[in-house]
Parts: C-alpha cells; structure tokens; sequence
C-alpha cells in the first residue's frame, strides 16, 4: 500500500549525477591527471579535482589546466580531452562510489509511482557507462548528458528534454542537484528543487537558492513529500 507521504511526493523527480548520486571525483582524477601528465604537469590531488568539478569535462580541463599554470591551445585542449576520455570511461565502468542511500531512494520513490529522470551535465556516452555499471539505469525513463547540440546546464534546454521525456510538466517536477548549475537550471525551467550538501558545490548548500536542502539522499523522500503536498495544494 502506497504510504500517506509517497502519495503527495511530485510527480516526476529529475537528478543530477555526479556529487548527487554518485562520488564520482576519485575517476575524474584519474582521467584529469592522465590528461596532464604528458605535460609534466604533477598529479593533482582529491581535493584539488573536487574544485574543477563542474560544468563537463572541457571546463574541468580547463580549470585543471589554469591551476597548473598553463594556457592550452585549442589543439591542446582536444589532445588533453583525447587523452582524459578514454581513462574516464575505464574508470566509470568499474562502478564505484553511488553515494549511501541512493538506491533506497530511487527504490522508494520508483515504487511510489513517481517517474525518475536524470539530468547531467557528464558526457552521454560516459553516463551511459556509468549508470549501467552502478546498476541504477533502469530507474530512468529519460537520461540526458553533455552532447554538442545541447548547451549545459545552468541553461535550462537539458532538462526541458528530460522532462519532454517523461511527459512531465515543471510546475510538477523537482530537479534534485549538487550545484548552482543543477539549480539554476531547475529555477529557468520552471521547477522546483532540492540541493544536497555531500557534492561538489563551491558554496554553501543552503546558498545555492533551491526551494529546500538535505545533507545526504536519505534525508530526501521525506522533504520531497513536502515538496509534493505544497505542490498540491496542503
């Protein structure tokens, strides 16, 4: 029997990917410091990666490549980009680091009837990877990632096609993220929205403007019932 609360969650959830449902800064490491050790550039360590994170794999080349001290030319950014994929994808296939909690929650909210989207600024052939190596691809019914016909989010065009994918409207969707990218993209779209603390935010979470913030995944069924009953009207 569906629970009081499961049946005032939102119809449609939509989340982010890495820092949101999975601690995905150990690969980029790796394929960031594959990408500049030809370069002499020394390993960058975990904590220093965390702050490239953001906005796809070019801008992290590019912070990377700024704390370094280096200024790339367009042949060396794609060289760097050529040398960083391949290490990434090898990486996002072992299928590490889904945040606690996190298939509990798609459980929950799956068998709630709510229908799940996932919004990512990570390249789509490496979200694919990624989410079949989790074992979370199956709760998707809309997956978008980085592509070149696409802008980034904060622009609000990925998750309009998220939601064009599960023939939900914003005014019923809450976009659950890590970032201002991730919020900002819900607030242009039309939705509400929830930002959790473990990611990579460069900011305090709760100043990142989202209608509400958990610290970790556990904690969001029960404000995303709040979310819905407001939603309806309670």
């Amino acid at each position: 029997m569906t629970s009081p609360a499961a049946q005032r969650y939102p119809t449609a959830v939509v989340f982010d990917l890495d820092g949101t449902l999975v601690d995905s800064a150990p690969d980029i490491a790796l394929a960031i410091n594959a990408a500049f050790a030809p370069l002499g550039v020394p390993a960058f360590d975990l904590a220093t990666v965390k702050t490239m994170i953001g906005g796809g794999a070019r801008a992290a080349i590019g912070r990377a490549a700024g704390l370094a001290g280096l200024t790339l030319t367009t042949p060396d950014e794609e060289a760097a980009l050529a040398r960083f994929y391949p290490v990434y994808a090898e990486a996002s296939a072992k299928g590490r680091g889904l945040y606690p909690g996190a298939r509990q929650v798609l459980d929950e909210l799956e068998r709630a009837g709510v229908v799940l989207g996932l919004c990512t600024n990570k390249a789509e052939p490496i979200t694919a990877i990624a989410l079949e190596a989790l074992g979370i691809a199956g709760y998707f019914r809309s997956v978008v990632g980085a592509r070149d016909d696409l802008p980034k989010k904060p622009d609000p065009t990925m998750l309009r096609a998220v939601l064009s994918g599960l023939g939900a409207a914003p005014a019923d969707t809450v976009m659950i993220g890590d970032t201002t990218a991730d919020i900002g993209a819900a607030r242009a779209a039309g939705c509400r929205s929830i930002a959790i603390g473990h990611g990579y935010a460069r900011v305090p979470v709760h100043q990142l403007g989202a209608d509400a913030t958990v610290t970790c995944l556990p904690e969001v069924p029960a404000v995303l019932a709040r979310l819905g009953a407001i939603g309806h009207g309670a």
